[in-house]
């Protein structure tokens, strides 16, 4: 979920002033006291009192395999967490738009606790486990069904203005007490069973933004005075040194810095470094500062992290991987299929080294029944709803197959308003239409679905390019456009293993007669902020580059939001990428024979290939090398094969 989807969704507390501001403390900068406001006061500690429970509650523990984790129930059962977002009533009667119709549960039920009884029956029969984030809570409280678990989306730091306002403030401390505290009570009047809780949602962690508003603080913040502190003792206190990575706005000395100023990337520079140590520092101190309110208030509960927005910078991943319990995001499919990259989970579990729970999977069908045309937003969508249904099963079965996740949320209960919410977004999201009646083709996937089963049957080896370089299809660049860029390749068999630990980048490869086919998916992270002037300067786009049997590699400039520049330029290289809150980079590389001045490539053939890409501004680099056998005697036509 966007941050314009939760400056409109149903917990948006908030928000407008969590776009502005903040930053996170060092570890143990208060030494032993707790560290939020030094201890914990009498209204503390009477909510405390209130909200501690003797009651056993759900815990996470590995399994025996290698990277096997499971949630385990109070009763020592482990378990599967399927859950449903935005469980709730829908628009009330008194904001019914006729103009725009919505879901409302009052049009079909008479009580609140009629509609939970109805809604929590039905998740039940589909296998849902969870209600997830953006519940009713009062409403399935007083409902006569079996409870669901919970896990709440608190959003702490958004209330309070972290990670973007002072945290060395006690002020803005006691502001995320206060609203964790207020939400907490309010939970365990129900007596909800709670999974654990989300401490916000999908704050983005922009490092340039973080950074350059850091700067604009008053000179006694405490995050700027470390700022600060970090730049000089990287650079040793050299200005000169610094110079030369930073374009220094408004401050001409050390000293002068200290009391105002701001420093912005200089193209070709290495401060990015800096920058992104500067993110690890902010990111440490939010989930420390996180983890202690949590569980002033549920001792027991597990942290649940904050729900990242389908990507994240690894630094904040590590940070976070020393405090939450589980680790949380969003998967946004790639394509249409339900398919996504790779390194996506696989890296996000690497760096944490802990469990993955994946707050939001979607799947849109052109055809529906609320009339919505899933236009606004980018979002995976097939034809129909049959088609859906078999994209929603290759996505729950992919999940289910790798041992680290843990549980599972579908966004949302209902489709979203014919015309769109207030923000314009207009997705068929829904287990239900807004007339409340079951889409059954998909609520007949999940209540097949069944994880454990899964993860007991046999699976083969995941195949890639190392069992050989598959055919193209007849036209590898066919709708190279959004979620259809490289749907028609063979992604399964054409996977070229990274070498590189913890990429964020996924390489495929194929083949015809006339050419080999190259096409990467990464995540590359960039904005506009990083610098004084418009622009991003060519020298610091994304940097990919390409050998064929050790001959002259192939480069090509890509990301950014501009055109591929290629070098040699007969090469044909295209790529779609954006910024500023668009981190996809996807691009096709064609290296042809005729070229390479050789004959056209056959089967059975052995090619030696080495690639690599450097992210914007050298941020990370990813490599790629190997010998593959081409293999096919016809196009390819469709199919990925098991995940």
């Amino acid at each position: 979920m966007t941050w314009v989807r939760l400056l409109s969704s149903r917990s948006a507390i908030g928000w407008a002033c969590s776009l502005a501001w903040g930053l996170a403390l060092p570890h143990g900068a208060f030494g032993g006291q707790s560290a939020i406001n030094g201890g914990i006061g009498s209204r503390q500690e009477r909510a405390r009192r209130d909200l501690v429970s003797e009651e056993a509650r759900v815990s996470v523990k590995p399994g025996r395999a290698a990277d096997e984790w499971t949630l385990v129930s109070p009763e020592g059962e482990p378990f599967f967490s399927l859950g449903v977002c935005v469980l709730d009533q829908g628009r009330k009667k008194e904001d019914a738009d006729p103009d725009n119709p919505g879901y409302g549960g009052w049009r079909h039920y008479a009580t609140p606790s009629a509609w939970a009884d109805s809604a929590v029956r039905r998740l039940r029969s589909w296998g849902f486990t969870t209600a997830a984030g953006w519940a009713d809570v009062d409403a399935l409280a007083a409902s006569s069904e079996p409870a669901m678990w919970l896990t709440p989306v608190l959003h702490i730091g958004s209330t309070a203005g972290a990670p973007w306002w002072d945290m060395w403030d006690p002020r803005n401390l006691r502001r995320m007490d206060d609203v964790a505290r207020g939400q907490m009570l309010h939970l365990a009047r129900s007596r909800p069973k709670v999974l654990g809780y989300y401490s916000d949602n999908e704050l983005g962690w922009w490092n340039a933004t973080l950074w350059k508003m850091t700067w604009e603080q008053p000179a006694q913040s405490g995050q700027r005075q470390r700022l600060v502190r970090l730049v000089q003792d990287t650079y040793r206190h050299n200005w000169e040194e610094m110079a030369k990575d930073f374009d220094v706005e408004s401050a001409d000395s050390w000293s002068s810095l200290g009391r105002r100023g701001i420093l912005y990337l200089r193209s070709g520079g290495q401060g990015i470094r800096v920058m992104r140590r500067f993110l690890g520092m902010l990111a440490d101190r939010y989930y420390q500062v996180m983890r202690e309110i949590i569980h002033r208030y549920d001792p027991r509960a597990l942290y649940l992290g904050d729900r990242y927005q389908s990507f994240y910078y690894p630094e904040v991943v590590e940070a976070a991987g020393r405090y939450v319990d589980v680790v949380s995001s969003n998967l946004n499919a790639a394509w249409n299929d339900g398919a996504f990259p790779r390194f996506q989970l696989d890296t996000l579990h690497s760096v944490a080294r802990k469990p993955i729970l994946v707050t939001e999977i979607y799947m849109a069908a052109q055809e529906n029944r609320s009339g919505d045309r899933n236009s606004m937003g980018v979002y995976p969508v097939a034809g129909t709803q049959a088609e859906r249904s078999r994209s929603l099963r290759s996505t729950l079965e992919s999940l289910a197959a790798l041992p680290y996740v843990v549980g599972v949320d579908w966004f949302q209960f209902y489709d979203e308003p014919r015309h769109g919410r207030d923000d314009g977004e207009n997705f068929n999201f829904g287990l239900v239409d807004i007339f409340d009646r079951p889409y059954e083709e998909v609520t007949g996937v999940f209540s097949s679905f069944d994880p454990t089963a899964l993860r007991k049957a046999a699976r083969p080896v995941r195949a890639d390019a190392r069992g050989g370089a598959p055919r193209a299809p007849r036209d590898p660049m066919d709708g190279f456009t959004g979620n259809a860029a490289l749907a028609s390749w063979d992604r399964e068999r054409g996977f070229v293993p990274c070498s590189t630990p913890h990429p964020q980048a996924d390489l495929y490869t194929c083949w015809n007669p006339d050419a080999i086919w190259l096409g990467v998916f990464a995540h590359d992270m960039v904005e506009s902020a990083y610098y004084r002037g418009a622009g991003i300067p060519k020298q610091d786009r994304a940097l990919w580059s390409a050998s064929v049997n050790g001959l002259p590699p192939i480069r090509a400039r890509i990301g950014a939001g501009r055109e591929a520049l290629a070098t040699p330029v007969e090469t044909r290289v295209e790529s779609l990428s954006g910024f500023n809150q668009n981190v996809r980079l996807v691009a096709v590389m064609e290296i042809r024979a005729s070229q390479l001045k050789r004959a056209p490539f056959r089967a059975g053939e052995i090619i030696d290939l080495s690639a690599s890409l450097e992210t914007h501004f050298q941020a990370a680099r990813y490599e790629w090398s190997g010998r593959f056998t081409l293999v096919g005697d016809t196009p390819f036509s469709g199919g990925q094969g098991p995940r």
